[in-house]
């Protein structure tokens, strides 16, 4: 099956149909006759060969590297430096969109050593521009960033506006990848304000689409959904399809983050759509992975599968670094879903060794855990516990990462709010002083008789005690305002430490979890291993009430149908027959953290005790768990259909370390009522009050 789909991603290699329309195909072809027919002036071929590839390089890159292959060897032939640059620009860029970055790196550093040699200025900051991005393809962002700067100095000095514009674009998209946020959107806005103020048009979609990937690292993700369909709206006016299918692609992403999954899926296709027809198989990659993304978290594996094999063929042909750890985790997934886990874990090893080099961090979190988790279910526990110590290390820094974004988020909407004020107080200035000014020209006028001095002075004195009142109720508000500021920092910043709190109580009782586990495995005495075994699942009871917190944001209530159902697979699922019925009885309970633990052991001991106690091995297991409030009373019921208690049985004075534990709780911490019957089986009541 895997070479069908290398077959099939053979064949939209070869395969395409140009995004050009019949007309404008129409003028690139009489061009292209003029550029051909050599009894025509070399400069008339030069322009019509410029005009082809300034046509063409941009949406049907195989027709660009054609022409502009010819244009350079025609340029060649002449003195005419600015042809000759043009020409190794237009060359560099449909080579690199073609994926032959070697090629293109040979061509454009030739390009650039003829325009320095020349001194054509244009050329060296157009080429310089070049290399920064085919650098940045290739994930050398430093050495980008210097070609971009590079770049800016030629234009800046030499006033080239295009290229000035480009390297201010350029810079501000490697800052918003180095995690300079703020940087990066003072960048974008000052290119977006040069591009409006030079009329030039078509960078807008690119600046656009760069502003939404800021948004929606810092979550502001209405901002980006406008700022990326603003993108889309450009590039689709000035029929730039490479732009078109980033914004595309953005879309995509950003509905795939706010969970609503066939949006996402219907942008995506619409990008794969555009980059198959004009033949931009870099892009193409990248889309057939997000694709392949959103169809898994449809459900659509084989489809998946399908898309994610293309995507990978596409990857490694065209030797593309960008987005392929990304690409080999989404494969991993796939496979997994597909319990093909050889395959899975061969993927996993593949991002997380590319993840290494390139250090990407959220790609190294996915990793780890998943090595870790396939390499304690194989029993290689070394291996186990390292990726296990990995995964918690990177899961603290990207926890610190998101905090700092936080910050700068927080700042960025300040920044924002004094921007607008400031805006306010001029424009509140500048009508002041044009009533100043009118009250003058009246004052003026009413001079002329002693009605009209006294009508101004109760007009003065009027005006005085509004600007007074105004100005005593202006500073209590600033006052208010100040104090309720510091308040909501002193709140966000305890919730803040909360969650951190709990999260780590959480990942130390996980790490506790493992350890038990891990030991267990090396104990082979029976008694032992079972006590090793029970303090697990004890510890993982625990473990649940604090994920619930973590992931629910509640910090002093817990749903207790929704965690004794986590409980109840926990503990039942691994030894359910299909046969066999657990089931758990009742509606959405939010209940104090406290009494909903106290719960949750209770029915932790109650569940080992069946399994230990309550059937045979070929019994039929039935488990019917329910709690329900009624006004301010809270009634739990446990039954099994097994063999119940012995006869005489007192729970007040039973030596059983379980049973001692269930009415300890009952009793001392929930402050209720326990009921036990042995009638077909055994059941358990117990009634408290909320708190």
């Amino acid at each position: 099956m895997r070479y069908a789909y290398i077959l099939i991603a053979l064949f939209f290699t070869i395969h395409g149909f140009s995004q050009v329309s019949s007309k404008k195909q129409r003028a690139i072809d009489s061009a292209y006759q003029i550029a051909t027919q050599k009894t025509r002036p070399i400069n008339v071929r030069l322009d019509a060969y410029r005009y082809c590839c300034w046509k063409t390089v941009y949406l049907d890159f195989n027709q660009g590297l054609k022409n502009s292959s010819e244009y350079l060897a025609l340029a060649k032939t002449t003195t005419q430096h600015d042809n000759i640059s043009k020409a190794y620009h237009f060359l560099g860029h449909s080579q690199m969109m073609l994926g032959q970055f070697d090629e293109a790196n040979k061509t454009l550093q030739e390009g650039l050593e003829v325009s320095l040699k020349n001194e054509y200025y244009t050329g060296i900051a157009e080429i310089y521009g070049d290399l920064g991005n085919l650098n940045n393809n290739l994930g050398n962002t430093n050495t980008a960033l210097e070609y971009h700067f590079k770049a800016l100095e030629y234009a800046e000095k030499h006033n080239i506006y295009v290229e000035y514009a480009r390297a201010k674009i350029n810079i501000g998209e490697i800052y918003e990848a180095q995690g300079k946020y703020k940087l990066s959107i003072e960048t974008f806005e000052k290119a977006l304000n040069f591009c409006v103020a030079h009329h030039f048009a078509g960078f807008k979609s690119s600046i656009y689409e760069s502003l939404g990937d800021v948004n929606i690292t810092i979550k502001e993700y209405e901002t980006a959904k406008k700022n990326y369909t603003t993108a889309v709206d450009y590039a689709k006016r000035l029929n730039n399809n490479n732009r078109l299918i980033n914004s595309l692609n953005k879309l995509g992403i950003l509905h795939l983050e706010l969970n609503s999954l066939d949006k996402a899926l219907d942008f995506h296709n619409q990008a794969l759509h555009v980059a198959t027809t004009s033949k931009a198989y870099t892009l193409e990659a990248k889309t057939r992975a997000n694709l392949a993304n959103v169809l898994l978290q449809l459900n659509k594996t084989d489809k998946a599968l399908e898309h994610i094999t293309l995507a990978l063929h596409q990857f490694e042909t065209l030797k593309i670094k960008d987005n392929l750890d990304n690409a080999y985790i989404i494969t991993a997934k796939i496979y997994h879903k597909l319990n093909r886990k050889k395959e899975s874990h061969t993927y996993y090893k593949k991002a997380y060794e590319l993840a290494k080099n390139t250090n990407h961090i959220n790609t190294l979190k996915l990793a780890s855990y998943s090595l870790a988790m396939a390499y304690e279910e194989s029993g290689d526990l070394l291996n186990a516990i390292k990726y296990h110590k990995e995964y918690n290390t990177y899961s603290n820094q990207i926890r610190n990462e998101d905090g700092i974004k936080q910050i700068i988020r927080l700042e960025m909407q300040d920044v924002y709010k004094k921007k607008s004020l400031t805006d306010s107080i001029n424009k509140a200035n500048e009508i002041k002083l044009l009533q100043y000014e009118y009250d003058k020209k009246e004052e003026r006028n009413k001079l002329r008789n002693y009605t009209a001095i006294f009508s101004i002075i109760i007009l003065l004195a009027v005006v005085l005690c509004i600007a007074y009142f105004y100005n005593q109720k202006k500073k209590i508000a600033a006052v208010l305002s100040k104090k309720n500021k510091a308040i909501r920092v002193a709140l966000n910043d305890k919730e803040i430490l909360l969650k951190e709190v709990h999260h780590r109580v959480k990942n130390n009782m996980q790490v506790v979890s493992s350890l038990l586990y891990l030991k267990s495995k090396n104990t082979e005495d029976k008694i032992a291993k079972e006590a090793l075994i029970d303090s697990k699942k004890r510890i993982d009871a625990m473990q649940l009430v604090h994920q619930k917190m973590y992931q629910k944001g509640n910090y002093q209530q817990i749903d207790v149908l929704e965690y004794f159902n986590d409980i109840v697979t926990l503990l039942l699922q691994p030894i359910k027959a299909p046969e066999d019925c657990f089931t758990v009885h009742g509606e959405e309970l939010w209940l104090d953290v406290e009494q909903t633990q106290a719960l949750g052991f209770i029915l932790h001991e109650l569940i080992a005790n069946s399994i230990k106690y309550a059937w045979n091995k070929t019994d039929t297991k039935k488990v019917d768990i329910s709690i329900i409030k009624t006004n301010n009373e809270i009634q739990f019921s446990y039954s099994d259909n097994g063999k119940g208690l012995p006869e005489n049985f007192d729970i007040t004075t039973t030596k059983s370390f379980g049973m001692k534990l269930i009415y300890s709780l009952s009793t001392r911490q929930l402050l209720g009522k326990t009921q036990i019957s042995n009638t077909n089986g055994f059941t358990i009541n117990i009634t408290f009050h909320a708190r």
